[in-house]
């Protein structure tokens, strides 16, 4: 049982290597331009399919897929999705990463513990059961469904502190 454990820890982390994104890259994530994440993204096989400008009353944003070039929203499944918040006029920024994938799920939240995130709060928003983290001035925010219909994912959101009060408040 030990081996098969181990195995599947490594098999995880393969994979959330081999897109990229773990939990300190997405930390990292928070503090660079649009730009630069997106040429972190495209160069690790995520592809951009759609941005929404900044505006008096909502952040911007940029949307990334994981390995489906040409996807298109209204005809294409995919199973990992990003998007990078930024307003220019608050001078912040996050990203969030969703997937329907328990094994990512499971992965995602051994990294905060490694990383000794300590949960802070916890309740429920639009049906989903929602988790505080917090290290020094770092929050991530995860969200679980509670089934997996429609376009329900779990999501993890990567902010600083002073960052994340302003996206919450949209």
């Amino acid at each position: 049982m030990k081996k098969v454990l181990i195995l599947t820890v490594f098999l995880i982390s393969s994979l959330s290597i081999a897109q990229g994104l773990t939990s300190t890259k997405l930390i990292d994530l928070c503090d660079q331009s649009l730009g630069e994440v997106q040429e972190y993204m495209t160069s690790n096989n995520w592809h951009f399919y759609l941005a929404t400008d900044e505006t008096e009353k909502n952040y911007g944003n940029a949307k990334f897929v994981y390995d489906r070039p040409k996807f298109d929203p209204m005809k294409d499944t995919a199973v990992y999705f990003s998007t990078y918040y930024y307003s220019e006029v608050d001078n912040s920024s996050a990203i969030e990463i969703y997937f329907r994938d328990k094994i990512y799920y499971e992965s995602f939240l051994s990294q905060i513990a490694s990383l000794k995130f300590k949960l802070i709060d916890s309740k429920t928003r639009e049906g989903n059961i929602v988790k505080i983290y917090r290290k020094g001035g770092q929050i991530i925010e995860v969200t679980i469904p509670p089934n997996f219909e429609g376009v329900n994912s779990y999501r993890f959101l990567f902010a600083k502190k002073s960052d994340y009060k302003k996206i919450r408040i949209e």
